[in-house]
């Protein structure tokens, strides 16, 4: 499944009104990759390991250190089927039950309880997708995003990308696993392979992350898709410049993207675009200005930095 440009344009649109927003308490974020130097502590398939890991992830965010987030696991729904289930995640349909009723955030009296399917905690892959995308969802909730309950999923995973958490979210994008009735093709995200590959791509190229760094964590599956997503967004060098430092002007998703260009067309691009001036910020009006220090307001009090 190829990357429609209406698809690609609303991902950049969601990326840009966080970085509008919420630039100033989100910096310059690490690119976090599934690796001993980013994971150090010892990770035990129980609530204390669990919360450990998601307690990890948080810490690459703006969340407070002192957030108390709980885990809690549930059993999948029973899918009515003969046979059951061999309990290894590869078989049957999970009684429909996909990443929306997965990774759940539910906010408590103090801090925020995290949802678990069981069958994701017996994939750390899955785990992780899963953790990283509540982690999303968790940043939103505190810096005062209101999203509609229809794309809250997506949007936790583009802001959860956003924030660096993007190459766990694109190994969850497409999981291979070995059931009764054989290898199948599952997907721990609410955005597709190809999806989940363009908000990294986008990440790397605003923050000026090495895609070598992610490539050597990618599954064959993964790499073609953020090879794709990497020639579209190496085609657009103008619309990666005002993410970068104008994201306000791409929040209504009024702009063009040109077609992914060639090997030669992007290296020529690219060498163009470096020679050229940084794209002038365009002066806020007075409502905008309002609105963000509005939106400031709320995120230096949701994260405790006023």
């Amino acid at each position: 499944m190829e990357l429609s440009p209406d698809t690609f344009s609303w991902l950049i649109a969601q990326a840009a009104r966080l970085r509008a927003s919420h630039g100033d308490v989100i910096g310059v974020p690490v690119l976090v990759e599934p690796t001993g130097e980013f994971f150090p502590d010892d990770f035990t398939l129980d609530h204390e390991g669990t919360e450990r890991l998601l307690a990890r992830l948080a810490s690459y965010t703006p969340l407070d250190e002192e957030l108390p987030l709980r885990v809690g696991f549930e059993e999948p729904e029973d899918t009515g089927q003969a046979g059951g289930s061999c309990g290894t995640g590869g078989c049957g349909t999970g009684g429909g039950r996909g990443p929306a009723a997965r990774g759940r955030v539910i906010p408590m009296d103090q801090g925020y309880g995290v949802v678990v399917d069981v069958r994701d905690a017996g994939s750390p892959v899955t785990l992780t997708t899963t953790l990283a995308r509540s982690v999303g969802t968790l940043v939103l909730a505190e810096g005062g995003e209101e999203v509609s309950p229809d794309e809250v999923g997506p949007v936790s995973e583009v802001c959860a990308a956003a924030l660096g958490l993007g190459l766990l979210l694109l190994n969850g994008a497409a999981v291979y696993a070995k059931g009764c009735g054989g290898i199948k093709l599952h997907r721990a995200t609410h955005l597709t392979v190809e999806e989940s590959a363009a908000t990294l791509a986008l990440f790397c190229r605003v923050y000026e992350h090495e895609p070598r760094r992610v490539k050597k964590h990618l599954e064959v599956t993964q790499a073609e898709a953020f090879d794709e997503a990497l020639a579209w967004v190496d085609s657009n060098p103008v619309i990666v410049a005002q993410l970068r430092d104008t994201p306000e002007l791409l929040e209504a998703g009024a702009f063009e993207l040109l077609p992914p260009k060639g090997l030669l067309g992007r290296l020529f691009t690219r060498k163009a675009d470096a020679k050229a001036p940084p794209p002038a910020k365009r002066a806020r009006t007075p409502e905008e200005e309002r609105k963000i220090a509005r939106a400031k307001a709320l995120v230096d009090e949701a994260l405790g930095t006023s």
